[in-house]
């Protein structure tokens, strides 16, 4: 056997665990094994955006906890890693880095930068993942950047286009203004905030008293299109058909009746505007308005309208220009301030009330969005709402509740999926715009066979650079993600496909999606709805959420509150596994603050475990004991003593219920059963009962032999039960306790390496036996903690009394056992306790011990 080191030292063990499973690739899946062993895990691509923090830990290890249990029940798991390396975050990162702005440089002079500021921080997700041991297939790592991932993601969109499922529109679109870029609802937040509800008449065309409005935005006058009034309003049947003017500006409006408007906000009466919200969308759609657009891509008030046009007519023109040219230039807060001034001077400010407002924000950049009509490239969603939901009811949640945030999302959702970006680093759209004469406009894409293009920079076959105009924008980061799977697979389709479309319909739909809960409406819709488009089936067939990693007083970490706290140093305290512990502790979508108490809890653990694991291979060393299964020795006639069966039983059943924890997705379970196990039964109990079996002197017998083969089948168990949690000290230990050398690379963690449940061990044959020598020593402990003194304290003798009267037959194996564990000379049966002597009744109450205490004098 190995030389058992005297100190376990983490960082030794983390470097020299890392090195030998990148050497003998660990955890690689093999392609040769049977398809229906595998088990392929869709793993979150991390955006690049320069910030490690906690919470990749947190959600990543316990996708990694799954995935090592999976791989060593048996299956072939195909764990695979990508950094998320394009989109806004990359490029906010890099215009940081570099101190340029994007936006005020060529394209490729910027993607260029992004390419060289980029690879050092995907590196720096490579250490934080290695170093927390995640055991992915590093050989299948990818960058959604890459020449391959732009070739599947521009295949999705040759698929969908060629499905009818992509429109280029002109539409009114969220707008980020902050960013300067298109975005979808799924990268909306909303912000509460208290606003004012200001009420502003319009005179009514012809006279008669006016239509009095309320409104948070009276920037947006201008673009007012139309007044809507509730059809029960009381003014209804007298303003219905009429036309209002529009202060300030002047521009007939017709007064129309619509259900919408909601009657008790307000005044009732309130101006459609293009665009201030979704209602107005709305309006504008179903009365056929006209678009009347006064604020610009920047978010400022534009400089010059097409007031007095026909389209946009104007009874006062100068008037109108007066008000255009005090607003222009403007961010939309700024003109509210100042439009308000103006109206208040000319005695149109009638009222203004103090009102809560929900306001929708840019996730990414936090600004107020405006809706600016603009082309854009839409995924079909909206009318597809019942089928993505049945595909989302395909899907097993863990938890299940999550589903239903799922769900909700679909149900509320108002828009089609707004992919194009009018960003630089990006997956191109693969389109052309022909300039043919007869053919102006019409959309051009590449063959699959030309993939990846920049239409930038690339032409379309047959055509010259005169002849084309390439498209400018890139898809939403969201549009490559949700392809993750089929970067994985290499294939979108059947016709689609970068690699061999047989190992795509192998891997595809896949088992797992680990996931945050916040990017339910991003990640797991946007990958839902593209494999519904592509294939009509589901991703995967799990879908498991994580929570947050909280501060310690229940927070939410941010650089704000100063209470983020770095990775890197968490593992240089503390050590990988001890960090590990914690993660795992915590179930599937539950939030959770970094506790130091259960930090504590982990260094425990992997001492006592590294300590426990030493007594036994102490004891082993120096006999002949080979041990082999514990069902072979069993049969053997190696393991014979009540006591080892009994614990043998017991473990078999902890491995039985924690293997069904983790096939049910709650590994926190698991854990919680093996810990209990290793501390109570094990560690505070058995180690106890066989201590004295173990310090024997020339060859063991028969009692001690069995001693031997129990620690060595306890400890290797437990190894493996611990070893998806904390993989560093449970590798080190399995190759001490295994003796493997160079020639036997095997890992702990490789698969089949699971522990199974033995047959042969009946948990319930000895449970009594070994339930009832629990009792006696839990009952002597507690006599002898009152008395203040050692459990090695000799006992005169020890009377068990009461109880049923099948008690002898219980400890009649195992009285020698009694004796030494609690220090005895004698075990007495009585039916009733000694009078005066120390007693303690057992845990189970069926029965009291009796202390009967050598006097000091005596003792030895």
């Amino acid at each position: 056997m190995k030389e058992f080191p005297n100190k376990y030292k983490p960082a030794q063990a983390e470097s020299e665990c890392l090195d030998r499973w990148a050497k003998d690739e660990a955890f690689k899946w093999d392609p040769t094994a049977p398809a229906d062993s595998d088990y392929v895990i869709d793993t979150p691509p991390p955006t690049v955006s320069g910030a490690l923090h906690i919470g990749h830990i947190y959600s990543y290890t316990q996708a990694d906890i799954l995935a090592r249990y999976f791989r060593m029940s048996g299956r072939n798991v195909l764990y695979p890693i990508g950094w998320d390396d394009n989109g806004l975050p990359t490029e906010r990162l890099v215009e940081k880095v570099k101190k340029v702005r994007g936006g005020t440089m060529a394209r490729e002079e910027f993607v260029a930068l992004c390419r060289e500021v980029i690879p050092p921080y995907e590196q720096q997700f490579r250490d934080l993942f290695g170093r927390i041991g995640l055991s992915v297939d590093w050989s299948r790592e990818y960058q959604t950047i890459s020449d391959e991932s732009r070739t599947i993601s521009q295949m999705s969109f040759l698929d969908l286009h060629e499905k009818g499922l992509l429109e280029r529109r002109l539409e009114p679109t969220l707008w980020d203004p902050a960013d300067r870029t298109a975005i979808a609802q799924a990268e909306v937040e909303e912000i509460e905030r208290e606003g004012k509800l200001n009420q502003i008449p319009f005179q009514i065309e012809g006279g008669g008293e006016p239509a009095v409005i309320a409104t948070t935005r009276p920037e947006l006058i201008g673009g007012c299109g139309a007044l809507m009034i509730h059809p029960e309003h009381p003014r209804a049947k007298e303003l219905v058909g009429k036309r209002a003017i529009s202060p300030l500006y002047n521009v007939p409006v017709p007064i129309i009746a619509d259900e919408a408007v909601d009657p008790e906000k307000g005044t009732g009466i309130v101006m459609c505007c293009t665009f201030g919200d979704v209602q107005d969308i709305n309006w504008f759609r179903a009365h056929r308005l006209p678009l009347r657009v006064v604020i610009d891509r920047a978010g400022k008030m534009k400089e010059t309208l097409e007031i007095g046009s026909d389209d946009w007519p104007t009874l006062d023109l100068a008037r109108a220009q007066s008000t255009i040219e005090a607003l222009a230039g403007l961010k939309a807060e700024k003109a509210k301030a100042q439009i308000l001034e103006i109206l208040k001077d000319e005695g149109l400010l009638l009222k203004q009330d103090t009102t809560h407002q929900v306001v929708p924000v840019a996730e990414r950049s936090g600004a107020p969005l405006e809706i600016i009509v603009t082309p854009q490239w839409f995924i079909k969603t909206l009318e597809y709402k019942d089928q993505i939901l049945e595909k989302g009811r395909e899907i097993t949640w863990r938890p299940e509740y999550m589903r239903q945030r799922f769900e909700s999302w679909v149900e509320g959702l108002k828009w089609d999926w707004s992919i194009s970006r009018q960003r630089h680093f990006g997956v191109p759209l693969p389109v052309w715009y022909s300039k043919r004469a007869g053919e102006e406009g019409r959309i051009i894409v590449p063959g699959a066979d030309e993939l990846p293009v920049d239409p930038t920079t690339d032409l379309p076959k047959g055509y010259e650079a005169h002849e084309v105009e390439g498209e400018r924008d890139v898809m939403d980061t969201w549009a490559t993600s949700s392809v993750s799977p089929q970067l994985n697979t290499r294939a979108i389709s059947e016709t689609y496909a970068v690699g061999d479309y047989e190992t795509h319909k192998r891997l595809f739909p896949m088992a797992l999606r680990p996931q945050a809960h916040e990017i339910i409406r991003t990640w797991a819709f946007y990958t839902i709805v593209k494999a519904l488009h592509h294939e009509r089936a589901i991703p995967w067939k799990n879908i498991a959420i994580s929570g947050w990693c909280l501060a310690s007083d229940g927070s939410k970490m941010s650089k704000s509150k100063g209470n983020v706290i770095d990775p890197i140093k968490l593992l240089d305290e503390h050590g990988s596994d001890v960090v590990r512990y914690w993660t795992g502790t915590s179930r599937l979508g539950h939030d959770t603050a970094l506790s130091p108490n259960t930090l504590g809890q982990g260094k425990r653990l992997v001492n006592k475990l590294w300590n426990a694991v030493k007594l036994a291979h102490m004891s082993l060393s120096g006999t002949s004991i080979t041990p082999t299964s514990a069902r072979a020795d069993l049969e053997a006639g190696h393991i014979v003593h009540p006591l080892d069966k009994w614990l043998l039983g017991r473990l078999s059943e902890t491995v039985k219920r924690a293997s069904e924890a983790f096939e049910d997705y709650e590994y926190a379970q698991a854990l919680r059963v093996a810990e209990d196990f290793f501390w109570r039964t094990y560690c505070d109990n058995y180690l106890e009962m066989v201590k004295h079996r173990t310090r024997f002197e020339g060859e063991p017998d028969a009692g001690e032999r069995s001693a031997l083969y129990t620690l060595h089948h306890a400890s290797v168990t437990l190894i493996r039960l611990f070893a998806p949690f904390t993989p560093y000290v449970t590798d080190v230990l399995n190759d001490i306790m295994l003796g493997n050398d160079t020639t036997d690379p095997r890992t702990v963690h490789a698969r089949g390496e699971w522990p199974r449940q033995d047959d042969q061990i009946d948990p319930d044959a000895l449970r009594a036996r070994g339930d009832t020598f629990v009792a006696i020593l839990a009952a002597a402990r507690k006599v002898k903690s009152e008395l203040q003194v050692s459990m090695r304290a000799e006992v005169e003798s020890l009377t068990i009394s009461g109880g049923e009267g099948d008690i002898e037959t219980l400890i009649g194996e195992t009285v020698e056992d009694i004796k030494a564990v609690t220090n005895a000379r004698q075990i007495l049966r009585a039916e009733h306790a000694p009078d005066g002597a120390p007693s303690a009744l057992s845990p189970d109450e069926r029965f009291t011990v009796t202390l009967t205490m050598v006097p000091a004098a005596e003792e030895g």
